[in-house]
């Protein structure tokens, strides 16, 4: 650093070896603050706990969050005078979820956004640092009046293939929206992606994160169904088809006793998309259908790395389900989740945020899918 520095003609720069958040919230609540006109940001990724020191001064700031790379950010917009332009390379988790909600508030109530871009493969951008998620360079300005919003797009940090487009305030956070999402729209297209339909607890569907955490129930796990136990169901089971038992190093079956009960469901026909995708899948929601007659126990187990629709936790009428899955395993779908998740994980919170057709929209895609 010091010799970058050294390089660069009328600049008088001076490096400060102490602890970033500490000093930021220090020199921030102090009357003598240093503020600032510029700031770049290239902040680390690192969780911090509900306890940590990190969370703790963060607070001092009106903050809470979940991640050291959005405590970073935050302690450098908090320093930076009204009009400061702030640019960050930062993951793109916080866009969306529940972890970063408060985030989002604080962050959106004290800059404009000026211009995102997306790195579109986690696996070129950043090799080195094995990211499991897509990467954002955000442009903002301090205080700014927000407007319209500048997005641009491409594979890898070479820019070869580079794409833009400006887009309203409004296709970026949806007015309304309590959450605060922050999607990005396409850069190669001027077609917004956009879901109509109903919320689908209207439709009498929920979804929900399989009950099952297999080493919290280590005990009650079985390798091959026996006596006294009930089909258990990871994400391999529906690999290139539904197929239990499988050989392989997960369990097939969970004893059913009255300290299993509570996590098991009765058997039907129910909708799952697994929680996590890897990075070679072609699409972020992989929605797979449990037949009625699959299974013949009363009750069955759904591991948690797995989502499962059902209506009030038990399974689906058949054509609806079909339906259903033809709709989640769909472009259109796949095209709106992209705007708002970078994630290879897929969280039953962004299954609801969805919207859904209607009942009689859904089985008639069963029908073309029967057809």
């Amino acid at each position: 650093m010091q010799e970058t520095l050294r390089a660069l003609r009328n600049v008088d720069a001076q490096i400060l070896s102490l602890d970033f958040i500490e000093s930021s919230v220090r020199w921030t609540q102090a009357s003598e603050q240093p503020r600032y006109t510029h700031a770049i940001a290239n902040p680390p990724y690192r969780k911090i706990s509900a306890d940590s020191r990190e969370r703790r001064l963060v607070s001092k700031l009106g903050l809470a969050t979940s991640n050291l790379y959005s405590a970073f950010l935050a302690c450098a917009i908090a320093q930076c005078v009204r009009g400061a332009q702030i640019v960050a390379i930062v993951p793109r988790s916080f866009m969306n979820g529940p972890y970063f909600k408060s985030f989002r508030y604080w962050l959106l109530d004290r800059v404009a956004l000026i211009h995102i871009h997306l790195f579109e493969r986690r696996d070129s951008a950043f090799a080195d640092d094995k990211v499991l998620q897509e990467n954002v360079i955000l442009k903002m300005v301090a205080g700014g009046m927000q407007g319209d919003v500048t997005v641009s797009s491409s594979t890898d940090d070479r820019f070869a293939d580079l794409r833009e487009r400006r887009v309203s305030f409004d296709e970026i956070v949806t007015p309304g929206d309590d959450e605060l999402f922050i999607h990005v729209p396409a850069a190669h297209t001027q077609r917004m992606a956009v879901l109509n339909g109903i919320p689908l607890r209207e439709l009498g569907i929920d979804v929900c994160t399989g009950p099952v955490v297999d080493f919290r129930l280590r005990e009650h796990l079985r390798q091959q169904p026996q006596e006294g136990s009930v089909p258990l169901l990871y994400a391999t089971h529906f690999n290139g088809g539904f197929a239990w038992p499988r050989e392989g190093r997960k369990p097939n079956a969970i004893d059913a006793n009255s300290q299993t009960q509570s996590w098991l469901m009765p058997n039907g026909c129910y909708v799952v998309t697994r929680r996590f995708t890897s990075k070679e899948e072609k699409r972020r929601i992989v929605a797979h259908m449990l037949p009625a007659d699959a299974l013949s126990a009363n009750r069955i187990g759904f591991e948690n790395h797995l989502n499962v629709f059902h209506r009030d936790k038990r399974g689906l009428p058949e054509r609806l389900a079909i339906g259903l899955c033809a709709y989640l395993n769909s472009q259109e779908v796949d095209d709106y989740f992209r705007t708002f998740s970078g994630h290879t994980q897929v969280n039953a919170t962004d299954l609801r945020r969805l919207k859904y057709p209607s009942i009689a929209q859904l089985e008639a895609l069963a029908n073309g899918q029967e057809n």
